[in-house]
């Protein structure tokens, strides 16, 4: 088949002719060897600029692609790998957190620091851990929809994790002046609190794996998940993850650690809406009493 090459400007780039058993990567092969544009960097949308987008590896005849049809390219930019993004944006909080903690005198610029508090300590630890399990996760865990994403994206992407989690909440809670919400009687809430989380953790992990379970390597298939909390919501794994930090923020009563779950949540709560509807579209069998995030609210 003959194929037209635009940009979406309507900038003219080639013309090409193709076999007409050809995929989307045989065509994405194609350009890269001629324009030398790699295949994660393309995007190619089917007869005008906003027409149906060339996604995955199907043959370029099930995206309505026919002979002397018009296709239109943009240039996503430099890209960075999703499971190198991960490790960047979880890598901050593990770097501030403990650096905040184990030199107030330098970052505070205060000769005499009183000891760390109970709450501290353990707030410490469980931010730690829960930073070291999603960098775990990541790197042996998750299987990514998209392999790339543009680089240019990078700080932003990491700035909620460096600014807003590691520098946000941990230079207030580490302070030398810090004073933690329970005390005396108060104090075995602390353990309440830390216990949650922790299981909070657990419940979010196994959803991981869960989700793992329904993709097979390299593919972006999916399936219905089922457990942990997936039969009342479409995104048990963000659920457990919001209430972790709901307990965390809890425990150590922080205004910056309640902004970081309110931000966090709002952002999970906008993917958790988009993949339910996407898995509403996609599976004519799905749970009608699902909800997206919060179990019979949201």
């Amino acid at each position: 088949m003959k194929l037209y090459l635009k940009k979406r400007s309507g900038k003219f780039l080639d013309a090409c002719d193709l076999p007409d058993e050809s995929t989307v990567e045989d065509f994405k092969q194609y350009f890269y060897r001629k324009f030398h544009y790699y295949p994660e960097r393309q995007w190619w949308t089917v007869g005008v600029p906003q027409g149906t987008a060339l996604r995955g590896d199907g043959l370029l005849t099930n995206f309505g692609v026919h002979d002397g049809e018009t296709l239109f390219f943009k240039d996503l930019g430099v890209q960075i790998s999703w499971r190198l993004v991960f490790v960047l944006e979880y890598l901050g909080p593990l770097l501030i957190f403990p650096a905040l903690y184990f030199f107030p005198s330098i970052v505070y610029g205060v000769k005499s620091v009183p000891p760390k508090t109970l709450t501290q300590t353990i707030a410490l630890w469980l931010c730690v851990g829960h930073f070291l399990k999603r960098e775990m996760e990541t790197l042996f865990v998750h299987r990514f929809s998209n392999s790339t994403m543009p680089i240019v994206r990078v700080p932003l992407n990491c700035g909620h994790y460096w600014l807003l989690c590691g520098l946000g909440i941990g230079y207030f809670l580490f302070h030398p002046q810090y004073t933690p919400p329970f005390e005396g009687e108060w104090q075995f809430m602390v353990y309440v609190l830390t216990a949650l989380f922790v299981i909070f953790e657990a419940l979010n992990f196994k959803t991981h794996l869960i989700l793992r379970g329904l993709r097979s390597r390299g593919t972006r298939q999916r399936g219905i998940p089922y457990g942990a909390g997936f039969d009342l919501v479409s995104c048990a794994n963000y659920f457990w993850e919001t209430m972790a930090w709901l307990s965390f923020a809890l425990l150590v009563s922080c205004f910056t650690a309640w902004l970081f779950l309110v931000v966090a949540f709002g952002q999970m709560a906008e993917w958790a809406l988009k993949k339910h509807r996407n898995y509403i579209k996609e599976f004519k069998d799905y749970p009608k009493n699902r909800k997206a995030i919060v179990p019979f609210i949201l």
